[in-house]
């Protein structure tokens, strides 16, 4: 349901906005969903300059869920934007 709501969303967001940020972000699995849940409140610019630890994702996923208002993910949902932001926007990342 969560995915949906978000997918309506998307495809109301200005398509030049959505290329641009898509663009700049690392490819992989779990980058529109990212994108779809993170976009929603903020420049995907204030995403892409983090570069936590995986147990840092997670904290911020956490923060976004409880102050922020950002929906509850499922489990599996949350295992893809975690493993996506930990793989790609880690301490170690090149990007």
């Amino acid at each position: 349901m969560l995915r949906a709501t978000l997918l309506v969303s998307f495809f109301l967001c200005s398509a030049a906005l959505a290329d641009d940020d898509l663009a700049a972000m690392a490819d992989g699995e779990g980058k529109d969903f990212v994108y779809l849940l993170c976009a929603d409140c903020h420049s995907m610019q204030h995403v892409l300059e983090k570069r936590y630890t995986r147990g840092g994702w997670r904290g911020a996923i956490e923060r976004m869920t409880v102050d922020f208002g950002m929906a509850e993910l499922e489990a599996d949902e949350h295992r893809e934007v975690l493993d996506y932001l930990a793989n790609n926007y880690g301490p170690n990342s090149t990007r």
